[in-house]
């Protein structure tokens, strides 16, 4: 039996809401849609995950470390909640949670169009990689540590430039070495290393 359409709220250009539609339906249309994006910070690194393989959309490129559509009804807290949970096993105190704003964005990517309000959170988590224990092994290939200047020349640098970080698919560790092309397009990538940079210097006034 197939598993019913995740229902989202969907959005004209300005953000007025526009009525609830499936989520099929609202990527072949193109539809204005909200989605979350945490990116957890251990220390002077930060946490990724490396989409499965089998994802409709970017698979086994690197994305924020938690990311996922807010479902119809939901507030953004309660769906990055639910999302946190569901991908990444943990949950976080109201509060813990730093937001650095929306970003609006437009890709296409199998098939489909893909209209985003990217609601774009970062948080401090300092254990180890190892401690990620009870990431869901369907929805992410792996979790991969990457030192923050590493992440920058990542973003920044030439294509072909490789840059070392650390892979862990929940029962081995790894040192691996990352291409830009590994990376999941995203416009705030850019200006997401200088905030992730303060972030880490403790600093918690931050915007993309």
């Amino acid at each position: 039996m197939a598993e019913p359409d995740e229902l989202l709220d969907v959005y004209d250009e300005r953000g007025g809401w526009l009525g609830v539609k499936g989520r099929a339906a609202v990527h072949r249309d193109g539809d204005w849609h909200r989605c979350f994006h945490l990116w957890v910070v251990s220390g002077d690194a930060v946490l990724l995950q490396r989409r499965g393989r089998h994802k409709a959309s970017w698979p086994g490129r690197l994305d924020a470390t938690a990311a996922g559509h807010v479902g119809a009804g939901e507030s953004v807290e309660e769906g990055g909640a639910r999302e946190v949970l569901e991908e990444l096993g943990v949950a976080y105190a109201p509060g813990e949670l730093v937001p650095l704003g929306v970003r609006a964005i437009t890709d296409r990517s199998g098939g489909m169009l893909n209209r985003e309000l990217q609601h774009v959170f970062v948080v401090a988590d300092s254990r180890p990689l190892e401690r990620w224990d009870r990431f869901d092994r369907t929805e992410l290939d792996r979790l991969v540590r990457v030192g923050l200047p590493a992440f920058s020349g990542l973003v920044h640098g030439a294509g072909e430039e490789r840059w070392p970080a650390e892979a862990w698919d929940g029962e081995r560790a790894e040192r691996v070495a990352l291409r830009r092309d590994d990376l999941l397009p995203a416009t705030y990538l850019a200006p997401l290393t200088l905030v992730l940079e303060r972030f880490a210097r403790g600093e918690r006034s931050l915007a993309l």
